[in-house]
């Protein structure tokens, strides 16, 4: 199998030759290991690790479009809030799409992962202020709304062009947005239910009317919405955040193996930083072994940073992930 049918195959629930791997890291993390191992860039990298995704960005277009954080802080309408959403250049001129055409060309055999728009509660947070942002949910739902519906025409019109400009280069589209603590939920599911799911509803349904998987990333405690992300037509739940409550990877296998693929579970908190490089191999044999080599990548539970150890990182890759049974 290439990479990029090793990586289908495992998102469809059928079994690949091998576990795919994915590896991102931090620009820290990723020059520090170039330098140790001699290695001249990121995809000399992923060669050496034999990983299976190329991660690939829209760049910036000809109009330098900046917003003020917190720009909506002092928003009293959803009529404002309508009207500063909308205060943006043309699409054309703030987002160019030829660096993925360009992966997708250098990189023929790897599946293609870009980032979609979606991070509708990030957006929240960033445009509110934090504080107002969770308060607004309880005090004025109507912001809060009109802002997600906004955003969600604005995803929509992105899918759009992403597909006009690079039809089917791109394997998987990753939504971000970060609904987790290391104990559980910035706000209830309930809430979730309310402002959230219905919007990604609608724009995962759109994604996936052109052709792409869909990765769902949230870091920290979200095992409550793996149940949503399943009945919103999730593919990927990225990363599974292991040292999260509620994120025991055993019990997930056992409530949800085969229902959604799983991208993460190599602890990067305890095990890669302090981990020997036995315990590290043991993991990854284990992950293979519960997973019965479908539905999973081998990956780190968020970013690789520079405290892990490049014994750590090797031992991660270099553990064989063939799946015998």
């Amino acid at each position: 199998m290439t990479h990029r049918e090793r990586v289908i195959a495992t998102i469809k629930g059928e079994k690949p030759d091998r576990v795919p791997a994915d590896y991102y890291g931090t620009p820290e993390a990723t020059k520090k290991y170039l330098e140790l191992l001699n290695l001249k860039d990121e995809f000399e990298l992923i060669e050496y690790l034999d990983t299976d995704v190329i991660r690939a960005v829209s760049g910036p277009g000809k109009a330098n479009f900046r917003r003020e954080n917190e720009f909506m802080k002092n928003v009293e309408t959803p009529e404002e809030v309508r009207r500063l959403s909308k205060d943006i250049p043309p699409l054309a001129d703030i987002i160019d799409n030829t660096p993925i055409i360009q992966a997708r060309t250098r990189h023929p055999d790897y599946a293609i992962l870009t980032y979609g728009p979606g991070s509708f509660f990030l957006s929240a947070n960033s445009f509110f202020g934090y504080e107002k942002s969770l308060m607004y949910h309880a005090t004025r739902p109507d912001l809060i709304k009109e802002l997600v519906k906004c955003g969600l025409e604005y995803a929509i019109e992105v899918i759009d062009k992403l597909y006009k400009d690079t039809k089917n280069a791109v394997d998987i589209i990753s939504l971000e947005d970060d609904f987790g603590t290391q104990t559980g939920l910035y706000i209830s599911r309930e809430m979730f239910l309310e402002f959230y799911k219905p919007a990604f509803t609608t724009l995962i349904a759109h994604i996936k009317s052109y052709g792409y998987f869909v990765q769902f990333h949230s870091c920290g405690a979200v095992s409550e919405l793996i149940d949503d992300f399943i009945e919103i037509d999730v593919d990927i739940l990225d990363p599974v955040q292991v040292s999260a409550k509620g994120m025991d990877i055993e019990k997930l296998a056992e409530k949800y193996k085969g229902k959604i693929c799983f991208h993460g579970g190599i602890d990067t908190q305890k095990l890669l930083p302090y981990g020997s490089v036995e315990e590290v191999e043991r993991q990854v044999r284990r992950m293979i072994k519960i997973f019965e080599g479908r539905k999973i990548f081998i990956s780190p539970s968020q970013n690789f940073l520079p405290d892990i150890p490049v014994e750590n990182l090797l031992a991660m890759y270099n553990t064989p992930r063939t799946y015998e049974g």
